[in-house]
């Protein structure tokens, strides 16, 4: 049991504590601060080891993983056939095609399983799926993997696609880094995104563009300005460049826009990507600026949208909204 000084029994009124309050305090209670901190700091340095320790570990059994990754991705895309199972294995079997009743594919034969990491995706909860909109669909039945390739201090997230009229991207990817050690407030940075080389504007998803006509105030007269707006898409995931080092200097929709990417990448590593049968059967889901015109003269009076849906919405709101509740990286 812990003796108190009679003189810190009595009464005390609680401050919201502030570095002048602090600095104002007798020596002798500073002495104490002090002591506390550097108590903080060993423990800080005992947890980053707890940290790395950890990723170490998890980076050990990625390797495990790989093979079981493996046979998964060419099952799925034919390369590999599996054969029929046992009798014994029959209730099973029966147990899995009932499950298998709310998947749509065609009875054709075909190799692999078409479509297999576009139904994962639209199978995902509501509330996280929004990120994909129908417009990226058509791109998505492309993909024909989803991999993580695990580091100690980092990770990254490859999408293979085949062959197709949108992009000549045969693999696009994402790279995050694990900051393990007690000094940084955030856990995670974003490390360049790769670009999408579009093969047409008109393949783009992640923008559209919008003809504005304008009417001059003095004179009557009208123009036509086209604009370009970015839209809804899970695209957008690789189109965000120019990352501020210090997260502090950020706007509010960089940052946003930062947290939406943490908070998917995570999902995808974490959850998504290790589970992906689960999600293509449906077994689990997860609870998972205005154009501004440089001459003043003119104001607008028509838009014309040239494609019919809205562009107008943060495209990356949902995916906050949608993976908020997400498990977080392992360095925290």
């Amino acid at each position: 049991m812990v003796e108190v000084e009679n003189e810190q029994r009595g009464g005390c009124t609680a401050v919201r504590t502030t570095a002048s309050v602090v600095s104002a305090l007798p020596c002798h209670i500073k002495e104490r601060i002090d002591e506390l901190r550097k108590l903080q700091v060993d423990y800080f340095k005992i947890q980053a080891d707890f940290h790395r320790e950890v990723a170490e570990l998890e980076h050990k059994y990625y390797g495990r993983y790989e093979a079981l990754v493996t046979k998964r991705r060419d099952i799925v895309n034919g390369v590999y056939k599996p054969v029929r199972p046992e009798a014994s294995d029959k209730g099973q079997t029966d147990e899995l095609a009932s499950v298998l009743k709310n998947v749509s594919i065609s009875d054709a034969p075909v190799a692999g399983i078409p479509c297999f990491w576009l139904t994962c995706m639209k199978n995902v909860t509501d509330d996280v799926h929004e990120f994909i909109t129908e417009g990226d669909e058509p791109i998505l039945q492309y993909l024909i993997d989803v991999a993580v390739e695990d580091n100690i201090e980092s990770f990254k997230l490859h999408f293979h696609f085949s062959p197709n009229e949108f992009f000549s991207n045969a693999v696009l990817t994402k790279e995050f880094k694990l900051k393990l050690g007690p000094d940084d407030e955030e856990p995670l940075s974003f490390e360049g995104p790769e670009i999408i080389e579009w093969r047409s504007e008109e393949k783009n998803v992640t923008q559209h563009t919008v003809i504005n006509k304008q009417k001059n105030k003095k004179t009557g007269k009208t123009r036509t300005v086209m604009k370009t707006i970015q839209t809804e898409s899970f695209f957008n995931f690789f189109s965000n460049p120019d990352w501020i080092e210090d997260k502090e200097d950020m706007g509010h929709e960089h940052t946003a826009a930062f947290q939406a990417d943490v908070s998917l990448g995570s999902f995808f590593r974490e959850r998504f990507v290790p589970r992906a049968i689960l999600y293509f059967t449906g077994e689990i889901g997860d609870d998972y600026d205005d154009y501004n015109d440089d001459d003043d003269d003119f104001e607008d009076i028509e838009d014309t949208d040239v494609e019919s849906e809205d562009a107008s919405k943060n495209p990356m709101q949902k995916i906050i909204e949608a993976t908020g509740q997400q498990e977080e990286c392992r360095q925290q």
